[in-house]
């Protein structure tokens, strides 16, 4: 067909998430990209793109399009694939946005799981706690974890992130080490977002709220933990952090009996309807190694 070029880069477009993002996909000019699809625009007598400095949208009439052409190009697409013995169709990049600690721990893990699986895909992980910053970002998927500021759609709970007290040896053999939550009055804490007081409470029903003044405030989970591995005080920090610490003896868990509240954390897939295989795939990763999260079992 006499367009089908200017077809499969619409597709692309869209499925990329703008013409930049196409561009780098394919290995063209960004101008040529947006060149040929204004054409093909001129041709059809109607625009089919919302054009802005952030992100592309698809007008009424660029939707049914898409939707018409979206299926025999990834069929076209599949079939080159596999006369070429490769998974064509999965090879781009896929963008992620996260709040830092989930984005520089647990995402991670996947990510490098997931590319050891699929080398022909590349990530791009932008790292945020603003939860603003995550909704209004241009990327495939969006993770966020706490209570989601208001209803999200296309959001999967992927699981529930346990939080407990540590400190390193040496802390607590100087400071000595607490038996209850009253105690912790006593000692040098160290405060890090969302949990700037500590609410605990153990198997019998009992609860306590810690809110003294802190030794330490910070903002990611990263620098907290590096604070206790050089014995400045106790944290309060998710368990799948500390695990290689506490392997490796640089920590030890402060009142094992008492737990802070689990914090729920989500998935969202940002543009389901247009959203390319390789998304599809990770996304369906994603939840599947999240399960023990769900299960309230032990972390891979």
């Amino acid at each position: 067909m006499k367009y089908i070029e200017e077809f499969y880069l619409f597709v692309k477009v869209v499925q990329e998430g703008g013409f930049s993002h196409a561009a780098s996909a394919l290995g063209m000019p960004t101008a040529t990209i947006s060149r040929r699809i204004s054409h093909l625009e001129e041709i059809l007598g109607h625009p089919l793109l919302h054009r802005s400095t952030r992100k592309i949208r698809l007008t009424d009439e660029g939707l049914r399009y898409y939707e018409r052409l979206c299926t025999p190009l990834a069929d076209i697409e599949q079939a080159t694939g596999e006369i070429q013995g490769k998974e064509a169709d999965l090879a781009g990049v896929i963008r992620l946005a996260a709040p830092v600690s989930l984005s520089s721990t647990l995402l991670i893990d996947m990510v490098t799981a997931f590319s050891l699986h699929h080398d022909e895909v590349q990530f791009d992980i932008s790292q945020t706690n603003d939860h603003q910053q995550l909704l209004e970002g241009d990327r495939d998927l969006v993770f966020f974890n706490g209570e989601l500021p208001q209803t999200q759609p296309h959001t999967t709970l992927l699981g529930q992130v346990r939080y407990g007290l540590f400190a390193s040896p040496l802390y607590l053999a100087k400071r000595g080490c607490p038996a209850h939550p009253a105690a912790l009055d006593e000692q040098d804490l160290i405060y890090c977002w969302p949990h700037q007081h500590w609410q605990l409470s153990n198997r019998e029903g009992e609860s306590a709220r810690i809110c003294p003044q802190a030794k330490l405030t910070v903002s990611q989970a990263q620098a907290a933990l590096r604070a206790a591995e050089q014995h400045l005080g106790i944290i309060n920090v998710p368990r799948y952090l500390v695990q290689q610490a506490l392997r490796e003896g640089r920590l030890q868990p402060v009142l094992p009996d008492w737990q802070t509240p689990s914090r729920p954390f989500y998935m969202q897939l940002t543009q389901p309807n247009f959203a390319p295989l390789r998304v599809k795939l990770f996304a369906e990763f994603v939840e599947k190694y999240s399960e023990p999260y769900r299960q309230d079992r032990p972390a891979p």
